[in-house]
Order: C-alpha cells, then structure tokens, then sequence
C-alpha cells in the first residue's frame, strides 16, 4: 500500500468533522436536506478544502468553515425556493408543499388558488392609490418611466433598460432617484 500524502492524511484526520457538521446541519433543516446528500456535500468540501490546505495549524478552523459553506450553500442553491426574511423564519414553517394538494374545504389544489396573470395585473392597478399615481406623475418622466416598469411592472433591471433604450445601470440610478423622491414627498 502507497503512503498516504499529506492531503489524504487531512482527510482521513478530519472526516468525523465533516460527518459531525453534516449531522447537526440536518437535524437544523431536517424538512429540507437529506441525512445522505448533507454527509455528502460536507465530505466533498472536506476533499476539495483539504488540497488548498497551507498551514496544518489552522486546519481544523479553515476546514470547518469551508464545510459550514458549502452545505449553507448547497442549502440555497438546491434546497430553498423561498428565502424569507431573518425576522419572519422564526414564525414560518420551513417545508415545501406541491402545488397539486388539495386545499382544505374547497376540494381544489393550491394551484387553482394562484392567481392568474390577468388577474395579478388587475391586482396591481387596484393597489395604486390615487395619490401614489398623481406623486408618480409628478416624477421626471426616466423616473417615473423607471419605477414604473421595475417596481410596478416587476421588470428586471435588464429587461427595462431595453424597452427604454438605456442601460440596466441607468435605469437602477433613475429608480433610485424616484423612490427617494417619493419617501421625501410622503414624509414631508
């Protein structure tokens, strides 16, 4: 049998840390993440840390961090479909739930209860005040423009900058100015 390099020996010598961090990682987001698909994200990360490796003294706190974030990353990536706010997570029950379920009481799914596209955009127009629309009015037209199409409309800044002729940059500047000019106007 070959001798093992220094990279293996990190490896062998750090596995029950992977193993560890996989676990606890598991049993925070248990709705979410599998026992096997964590163990194995942390041993990946452990094989990948363990050859940028420089220094044998700060291994173990270079290693634990480097696993810590692969798994949080692998976590968003692959896991979450809604990342809510730091405040609301401790109210909200972190499971994903299909669309094809029943609702409770009306016999039909979670997907009938979405709104339509048409009925989303109604939902829109319904939500502008009179008063929000003539403060609107009252902003240059790029900014109104601007607002308008990311805010309102749900455009990204990309796409907006296309129908405007401008650049996504151009257009985040022109949306910054008009929200600011409108905090001025609603608070004075």
């Amino acid at each position: 049998m070959r001798p093992l390099s220094d990279r293996d020996r990190l490896v062998h010598q750090f596995l029950p840390l992977a193993g560890a961090l996989a676990r606890r990682f598991h049993r925070r987001y248990h709705d979410l993440l599998e026992a096997g698909d964590a163990l194995g994200v942390a041993q990946l990360e452990l094989v990948r840390a363990c050859g940028r490796v420089t220094d044998p003294t700060t291994a173990p706190a270079y290693l634990k961090r480097c696993i810590q974030g692969a798994l949080a990353h692998w976590l968003r990536d692959r896991a979450l479909l809604v990342r809510l706010p730091a405040a609301a997570r401790s109210e909200a029950t972190w499971k994903h739930q299909s669309l094809d379920q029943p609702l409770e009481g009306s016999g039909g799914s979670w997907l009938d209860a979405l709104p339509t596209s048409q009925q989303a955009s109604t939902a829109t127009d319904d939500a502008l005040e009179p008063g929000l629309e003539a403060l609107v009015e009252q902003l240059p037209t790029a900014q109104a423009a601007a607002l308008r199409l990311t805010v309102l409309e749900g455009l990204s800044l990309r796409e907006a900058g296309r129908r405007l002729g401008i650049s996504p940059m151009t257009v985040q500047r022109a949306q910054q100015k008009a929200l600011a000019s409108l905090r001025e106007q609603v608070t004075a």
